[in-house]
């Protein structure tokens, strides 16, 4: 599935100077989580400076586990340089993805195979949220927009 609606989020929209770290990635979890409960998350392409929630960067996306899981993992992570991060619905058993595998450099409106939501680590620059949920994708920017807004 193509996605429907793509979110590009910078330091910026962090208040922050620096993008990519681990708590970005945990506050974008959490704020998937709510409304998308039940995802398993598989990782790809992954190159951190600290702790890699992986050994070793490659397109095969890994199974990480549910978002608590993830979450856990990123926040031992300082920034990501690359990354791809891919929920699927836990009541997909074998879940597909394209083929080649997943590259943070891939076409950001790449085929979701069957993840309704993929989160991307772009050279420590800005994360891509590529998702055929409208709801999420709206929800993703209100939510970081009211906590960057508020005093």
């Amino acid at each position: 599935m193509r996605p429907r609606d793509i979110v590009r989020l910078d330091p910026a929209d962090f208040r922050s100077e620096t993008c990519c770290v681990g708590e970005q990635l945990v506050e974008l979890l959490r704020v998937i989580q709510a409304l998308r409960p039940g995802l398993k998350w598989y990782v790809a392409d992954v190159q951190t400076i600290g702790p890699s929630p992986v050994p070793r960067r490659e397109p095969v996306p890994i199974l990480i586990g549910d978002t608590g899981a993830l979450i856990q993992a990123a926040q031992r992570v300082d920034q990501f340089e690359s990354g791809v991060f891919a929920g699927v619905p836990s009541s997909i058993g074998q879940a597909g993805f394209r083929s080649g595998g997943l590259w943070t450099e891939d076409e950001e409106a790449a085929d979701l195979g069957d993840a309704v939501v993929e989160v991307r680590a772009f050279d420590t620059s800005y994360w891509s949220v590529a998702t055929a949920d409208s709801v999420l994708a709206r929800n993703i920017l209100e939510r970081i927009g009211e906590r960057c807004n508020s005093s």
